[in-house]
Formats: structure tokens, C-alpha cells, sequence
């Protein structure tokens, strides 16, 4: 039996982030629970780089995995030639350009969000909107393309791309929350059919060393400052200006409180750390020190950061949108991604109480794992199986 698993996420937008995560951690399992009649290949793009968090060519030699390229020929064409029975798709957005027909084989396939078709329809780029960071062109024609339905358009292409094989009768398609699934569901009701199931996205284990390689990182941590922690903030969509906007008034009820963000590019405050990269180990490393991790994202198809920060007992502040509820259940703090006060409040709650978190936070890590684990099986089952489960 053959089964190409495809690591494109490990390389797109830097190979950083939920979707490479997400690949690593499943195929780690795919990998670990290899069955003797397998033969495992690795899909990936040779003009374009490794990968900044996982590269995926020692990936495919640390676990013997022949790489094709796609580079080099179509996804059909290299599933015809190495006789695949199996395609593993982790995350189908990387494939938006790319051709399907003429995919026979079995194709276990994840869309994790539809961001880009909500957005548009429920505007939030008007929140998003930051004329001062654009020319007066960039500007209107972002504004342009929000209110003439322009992305919308694009958007809505792109995901009819997908579904051909993300619909069709050798394809089982998955999502990675409840929320992600009804909204698939709400937009393209074609899926009703076939309607996708749910798999979690299963926490990654990455191996901690004992020391903090990243020096700013080593120089906070050790000079027991309390901080609060922002990932990805480079991504619009995660709301960094909220924070960027509290900060300060956050200050004056805790005067020591610094901020550490991921990515941002710059500073805007004394007592704000941005470092662009941190390693598996150092990122545990960043968690387990935190006061609080900050999660005011306008949208997730499922939400990593704030299960990863629970699992060293660092409590939360999310939004109380999309898939943050049902994936943090009563384990995390909520306040409205739009009001700045609402955050304010939940961060004066959390720094003044962060022991009430704890048992909350236990109770649903406990609960999370058994759905992970369970539904990460079922789906390295279906992976391995040549026909379709039902």
C-alpha cells in the first residue's frame, strides 16, 4: 500500500504556524503507527523553501520518506506514477491553484477554516482597516475590492476549486472543529451528501530542551518580569491592536506587567518585547513563564495557542467567537474581540485570580486529549484503510 502525505504546509507562509503544526503532529502518528505493507511518500515543492519551523526534507529522511515533486509534475500525474492509494491532504487551501482532475486515488482531505468567504460576508475588514499602514492606492483598493464584492468573488472561486475533490465519492473530507463544519456546511450545502467529520487538531510534542535558546526570550524570563504573550501577530486576523490599544491602561493597574509578542515587526511601548522566531522548545518555553496568554483573534477554525499555554497551566484570555468557545469550553476567560474595555476587564480578572483557572483548565485538557486521541486514531485508521469507512 502507498500513501503520499503531503507536507506543502511545512513551506507555505514560512512553514510557520497552525497548519504545519497540525501536519506535523498527524503525520508524526501516521509515521509512528507504520504498517509493514506501507510504503510512505512525502509531497512538497522543490522551488520553494524548506520550511522555516519544520523542514521538510529532514522530515522525509528522519522517517523514510520518498519526497515527490511537485514542481515537477501535477498531483494527479505523481499519484499515478508511484501508484498512491492513498492521498493525505492536510491542508487543501495550498492546493488552491493547483488542478485535481484526474484523482482516482482515495483522498482523506482537511479544510480547516473558510475565513475568506465569512469575511466577506460579515465585513470584518472593515475592522481590519488600517488606512495610516497602506499608500492612499493600497487603501482604496482594498476598501474597493471589500465593498464591491471583489474578494468575495475570489474568494468564492477559490473554494469551488476545492470542492470537485473535496466532494467527491473517493474523498473523505474533514475539518478540524464543530464550528468549521457547519460553517462548510452553511456555505456550500453540496456537503450535505457528504457532510464532513470532525478531527481536532491533535497537540504537537515537541521536545523541550532545558535551556532558552532565543536570547530576548532568556533575558525576560529571567528577570522574572510578569508578562503577557501574543502570538502571530503579523496576521491581521488575530487582532494585535487590541492589545496594542490596552496595553498601556493594563499598565497602570500592574506597573511591572510587560508584553511579549510574536512577529509584529516593531515596538511600540518600553516595556514590549517583539522577537520575529521562536523555536518548538523556546515557544513551551514563552508559554510555561507567561501570566497570561492573549487571544482576541476575530476568527479560527480551531485555536492552538490558548490549548498549548492550558497544557502548562497558563491561563487564557480568548475572544468569545467562532470555534474559541467549543474548543476552550469554561477553561479560559471571554470577552468580545471588538471592545477594548471587555479585554481590559478579562485581563484584570485573570491577573488578579489566576489560580481559579487551574482546576477549569485541568479538567478541560483532560477532556480535550480524549477527543484528540480518539478522533486522531480514527483518522490515521481511515489513512490506512484503502476503501472509505462508514
Amino acid at each position: 500500500m502507498n500513501i503520499l502525505l503531503d507536507l506543502l504546509p511545512f513551506q507555505f507562509l514560512g512553514g510557520v504556524g497552525g497548519a504545519s503544526s497540525f501536519t506535523k503532529s498527524v503525520c508524526d502518528e501516521i509515521v509512528r503507527q507504520r504498517r509493514k505493507d506501507t510504503s510512505l511518500f512525502a509531497l512538497a515543492d522543490t522551488s520553494m523553501p524548506e520550511g522555516q519551523q519544520y523542514s521538510y526534507k529532514d522530515y522525509a529522511r528522519q522517517n523514510a520518506l520518498t519526497i515527490l515533486d511537485l514542481s515537477a509534475d501535477s498531483l494527479a500525474s505523481l499519484v499515478d506514477k508511484h501508484h498512491i492509494d492513498v492521498l493525505f491532504i492536510p491542508m487543501a487551501q495550498f492546493h488552491d491553484s493547483a488542478s485535481f482532475e484526474g484523482i482516482r486515488c482515495k483522498t482523506v482531505m482537511f479544510i480547516h477554516d473558510i475565513f475568506d468567504v465569512e469575511r466577506n460576508d460579515n465585513l470584518i475588514d472593515l475592522m481590519l482597516f488600517k488606512g495610516s499602514k497602506n499608500s492612499k492606492w493600497m487603501t482604496f483598493k482594498r476598501f474597493y475590492c471589500l465593498v464591491t464584492g471583489r474578494w468575495k468573488k475570489g474568494a468564492r472561486r477559490r473554494y469551488d476549486g476545492l470542492m470537485p475533490l473535496y466532494t467527491a465519492k473517493n474523498t473523505v473530507p474533514y475539518t478540524v472543529s464543530e464550528y468549521t463544519r457547519s460553517s462548510l456546511l452553511y456555505y456550500f450545502p453540496q456537503l450535505e451528501d457528504n457532510p464532513p467529520r470532525v478531527c481536532y487538531s491533535p497537540l504537537k510534542h515537541p521536545v523541550v530542551s532545558g535551556t532558552i535558546d532565543n536570547d530576548c526570550l532568556r533575558r525576560l524570563v529571567d528577570s522574572g518580569v510578569p508578562f503577557l504573550l501574543f502570538l502571530a501577530a503579523d496576521r491581521e486576523y488575530k487582532n494585535v491592536e487590541l492589545i496594542l490599544k490596552v496595553f498601556p491602561q493594563i499598565k497602570r493597574e500592574y506597573p511591572q506587567l510587560h508584553l511579549l509578542t510574536l512577529k509584529l515587526g516593531h515596538t511600540v511601548h518600553a516595556d514590549h518585547t517583539d522577537i520575529d522566531f521562536l523555536s518548538d522548545s523556546d515557544l513551551e518555553h514563552a508559554y510555561r513563564h507567561a501570566s497570561v496568554l492573549v487571544f482576541p483573534s476575530f476568527f479560527e477554525g480551531f485555536g492552538y495557542p490558548p490549548v498549548e499555554a492550558m497544557r502548562h497551566g497558563t491561563p487564557s484570555v480568548v475572544s468569545n467567537v467562532t470555534s474559541i468557545p467549543e474548543v476552550m469550553g469554561e477553561a479560559a476567560e471571554y470577552f468580545s474581540p471588538f471592545y477594548p474595555a471587555d479585554l481590559y476587564r478579562a485581563l484584570c480578572r485573570v491577573l488578579a485570580n489566576r489560580d481559579e483557572y487551574r482546576e477549569r483548565m485541568a479538567r478541560r485538557l483532560e477532556e480535550l486529549r480524549n477527543i484528540q486521541n480518539r478522533q486522531l486514531n480514527a483518522l490515521v485508521e481511515e489513512i490506512y484503510s484503502p476503501s472509505i469507512s462508514h
